[in-house]
């Protein structure tokens, strides 16, 4: 709806405010009559003033640019705002006050000031907030209060854009202030801080711009709810400005600023979420998404926030609190570092049940390892005026940001549990010296023990061997496809003497007998390495493609070949491969596979003799990586780190000539790919990078990892994970099943696929970022189909299936099948040419309607795409192939629905 605000210009102040933005007084342009309010443009190029609509607000994206601060008495701000085109904004003076007010407050706009201590004693520099003090009421005195913002001063808006604020606090006055307020237990003033104020340090201001158009929602003149709904300005703005009030100069830099929001925002997308948007769709949403920028949060963040909280109720028999947990070891746990440290260490933390304002850790799992510290702190907030505050996290270690997440020290004291112990298994409840260097009253000595190369090196992100990998386990939930090796990142951080494994692809086409080749060689540290020359006269055993390594990638083949009608597919659903130590040591005979080189460049090539790619094949594409099954492929493993030890597997496959290794260090080897010569790749959909800006590297961003890490290509997932893939009833497709884990919080029916037990699946994923922005892992126009090659593969796209051969009872089952047998899924043999079709009792979904199913699968939306020619669950021989889905005559691109604009912010 299109409601005016009405606006604020000279010579109509007056009209514009009693006609209040809709009445006979508005002689804005035609339309329904609207809520009051007072915010307009002004173009830059002319004097009106332009009428801003509900929607406008919406989408202002208001830019706030702060020209000066003075502090005499009560601070005075000079600032500017404008839209994104850089025209004035004018008329945010709307306020409202509530009857028991003895002021009003300004709706949109707030204010905060904050005084920066320098380090001191081992200690950290930190913020102290001086707005720590109520309004009073008709009913209270102003009294002491954890850090706030200040709003119920004096605005002037100058008509041109400008403002000037006077707070409501006098900041050179909230020492005494305080001093003479009558608290009672358990406020604490001494928990305030030093709130004296210096003019002569670093100060902070802030102004957050943000909330409903004036006349919604609760924007009104008392605080009560309007009769129109909330319209949220989408794009809050959280201004910061640095300062030295003594001389009035612009601080460069505050010297604490140790992280950047862009950091946060790899994962978040935006952080605090989108106002106004779902919880589901925003699932890490705060602040209603208003506050949106870590130098914002630090300002009100701080161990101030420990005022009138007491000492959190703590079970040290089980590890656990009970009730909320504002105040534990005597911190403040809302204080910045200790509280994003527990939120993103959550279920590893020694003690569990945190309850911060509903905020429990112990429900949230990071999507990469915790110990990668240089995700949030790589120095990049401070990178301008060359600083290294965001080398803290090991140039400076203390006691507060360590405790957070090594929680289960108390320093006071030197006792506790370490998180190692407190996470073994059965967990302990205690360690004997907790802290060797015993209690520790503050931060001085701190550095003595804690090196900056220690700290870097217990904190390297490398994930320990799965205890349950094949070659020493041998129970009955072994698992052949984990990582028996430890594993570490290819973009992070390394141990010393880790090797970097890299592979290129020169070339991948067919022989002249239809046979898939490729072309490659295989790089340490980025400089080709030659691999060994096999020895026939030796054993096989013993002997390895290089020297302080065992194992190999894979030379793996994708294409696609006629299904269900469909004679070129738009995703693969035939493959080949061969694991190239086999083809190395000739224990894969040569009509399976043969390998010849290396050329004069080093290249080697590897051709699968044994599979043949037919005429009308489409997409053929090749690939080195891809192995991870430990018992017939293993990775490639370094050998020679006595950090990481070898040993010879425990539980070797019978009949392997080359027995396998467990331990070794892997460095993930990203997998690398190469279209054949003559054919036409398989449109672009996702970018790896996108996947890692959250995930930091596929296959092994936990302490945990999939496919031991040597599947680590977001693009290359589908080469697997096709449309012919199911298990236990749902669709192991990518499009289907990476949809369905990141809704996972989403969705109305649990998403249950390889689920752990009947209470734990994917249902417990609670997406960080902002769901409907398909952008975050897709190309733009991939997701909507405005780009021509995802436009032209419709008609091509396959059925998904759901259910084939057998479906047992069991709890990772789908809800949507009943257990039993649903015949043959689709197969191609590259070996005998033979292709096996469908059978017609498999249960299939239609392919957009896949993706759409994967988050909104709720009965109306179900039917919703049921009705406009989708199937879900059908079988082929009821005519499920036959249907056809009418998805983009309203949600195509520049439709009713377009499904870019209904995914927008």
């Amino acid at each position: 709806m299109n409601r005016w605000l009405g606006w604020v210009a000279a010579g109509v102040l007056a009209s514009a405010l009693a006609a209040c933005g809709g009445g006979s007084g508005d002689t804005g342009p035609a339309g329904p009559p609207g809520p009051p309010g007072n915010a307009v443009n002004v173009p830059s190029n002319s004097a009106t003033p332009t009428p801003v609509t509900t929607a406008a607000w919406a989408n202002l994206a208001p830019q706030v640019t702060v020209t000066s601060v003075s502090i005499s008495s009560p601070p005075v701000v000079n600032f500017k705002v404008t839209d994104a085109s850089g025209n004035p904004v004018l008329g945010l003076g709307n306020t409202s006050k509530s009857s028991t007010a003895t002021v009003a407050g300004l709706t949109n706009l707030s204010f905060a000031l904050a005084k920066l201590l320098p380090a001191a004693n081992g200690a950290p520099a930190r913020w102290v907030s001086y707005i720590v003090t109520t309004v009073p009421t008709t009913s209270a005195a102003a009294a002491p209060t954890r850090p706030s913002t200040d709003n119920t001063g004096v605005l002037v808006d100058n008509k041109d854009g400008t403002y000037v604020y006077t707070f409501y606090r006098d900041i050179t006055q909230v020492k005494d202030q305080v001093a003479a307020m009558t608290v009672a237990s358990p406020n604490n003033k001494d928990d305030l801080g030093d709130l004296t104020y210096v003019p002569g340090l670093v100060h902070r201001l802030t102004i957050q711009l943000s909330g409903d158009a004036p006349g919604t929602g609760a924007n009104t003149p008392t605080g009560a709810t309007s009769s129109f709904a909330s319209v949220p300005m989408k794009a809050p703005v959280d201004a910061i400005y640095d300062f030295v009030p003594a001389t009035g100069a612009q601080a460069p830099s505050s010297g604490r600023d140790i992280v950047a929001t862009a950091n946060c925002n790899g994962c978040h997308r935006s952080l605090g979420g989108i106002p106004g948007d779902s919880a589901e769709s925003s699932g890490a949403g705060f602040h209603g998404g208003n506050r949106n920028e870590t130098r914002y949060c630090v300002v009100c963040h701080t161990e101030q926030r420990k005022y009138g909280r007491t000492e959190a109720s703590y079970n040290a028999s089980n590890l656990t609190f009970s009730g909320s947990t504002y105040r534990v070891d005597d911190r403040a746990v809302g204080n910045f570092p200790n509280y994003i440290h527990k939120i993103h260490n959550g279920p590893i933390l020694a003690k569990q049940k945190y309850d911060y304002a509903g905020a429990k850790p112990d429900e949230t799992h990071y999507p990469q390892d915790i110990r990668n510290c240089t995700k949030c702190h790589d120095g990049s907030a401070t990178a301008a005026v060359k600083t290294d505050y965001g080398d803290n996290w090991k140039n400076l270690p203390n006691r507060l940001a360590c405790g957070g997440c090594h929680d289960g020290i108390n320093f006071a004291t030197g006792q506790g549990v370490t998180l190692k112990d407190a996470n073994a298994n059965p967990p302990l409840t205690s360690t004997p010296n907790a802290h060797p260097a015993g209690p520790q009253p503050d931060d001085s000595l701190c550095a003595t023990c804690h090196k900056p190369s220690a700290i870097d090196l217990v904190h390297l992100p490398i994930t320990a061997p799965n205890p349950k990998n094949s070659l020493v386990y041998n129970g009955g939930d072994k698992d052949s496809n984990t990582n028996s090796a430890w594993l570490a990142s290819n973009s992070n951080r390394l141990p010393e003497g880790a090797i970097k494994v890299s592979y290129d692809i020169k070339s991948v086409s067919l022989d002249g007998a239809r046979h898939p080749l490729i072309v490659f060689r295989m790089l340490q540290n980025g400089q080709a390495v030659n691999l060994n020359t096999f020895n026939s006269s030796l054993p096989v055993a013993g002997q390895e493609i290089w020297n302080n390594f065992a194992g190999s990638p894979s030379a793996y083949f994708v294409f696609a070949v006629p299904q269900d009608g469909i004679a070129a597919p738009a995703d693969f659903n035939a493959s080949a491969s061969a694991y190239i130590r086999n083809v190395w040591n000739g224990v894969v005979a040569a009509n399976v596979a043969t390998m010849t080189g290396p050329d004069a460049g080093g290249y080697y090539t590897v051709t699968l003799t044994g599979s043949t790619v037919p005429a009308g094949a489409t997409m053929l594409t090749g690939g080195i990586g891809y192995s991870y099954s430990l018992s017939s492929t293993q990775p490639l493993i370094q050998t020679n780190l006595a950090a990481y030890p070898v040993a010879d597997a425990l539980y070797p496959v019978t009949n392997v000539s080359q027995p396998n290794k467990s331990g070794g260090l892997i460095v993930i080897a990203p997998n690398a790919q190469k279209v054949a010569t003559n054919f036409t790749g398989r449109r672009a959909i996702v970018e790896d990078a996108r996947c890692n800006a959250c995930h930091q590297e596929l296959g092994t961003f936990t302490e945990e990892s999939f496919h031991g890490g040597q599947r680590n290509d977001g693009t290359t997932c589908a080469w697997c994970h096709t449309p012919n893939k199911t298990s236990s009833g749902w669709s192991a497709d990518s499009t289907s099943f990476i949809h369905s884990i990141h809704a996972g919080a989403k969705r109305t029916v649990p998403y249950n696929w390889h689920a752990s037990s009947a209470t734990e699946n994917f249902a417990d994923v609670q997406y960080p970022g902002v769901l409907k922005e398909c952008e975050t892992c897709h190309l733009p126009g991939t997701y909507d189909f405005s780009a021509s090659a995802s436009a032209s593969a419709v008609p091509n796209r396959q059925y998904r299936t759901v259910a084939a051969s057998t479906v047992a009872a069991n709890v990772s089952k789908s809800p949507y099948v009943p257990a039993g047998s649903y015949g043959a899924v689709f197969a191609f043999n590259a070996s005998t040419g033979v292709t096996t079709p469908a059978a017609g009792t498999t249960l299939v979904i239609s392919p957009i309607a896949t993706a759409c199913f994967a988050c909104h699968d709720s009965s109306l939306a179900t039917t919703h795409m049921q009705q406009n020619g989708g199937s879900i669950y059908a079988s082929r021989a009821s005519g499920a192939l036959n249907t056809v889905e009418t998805c983009m005559l309203c949600h195509g691109p520049g439709r009713t629905a377009d499904i870019k604009v209904m995914h927008a912010k």
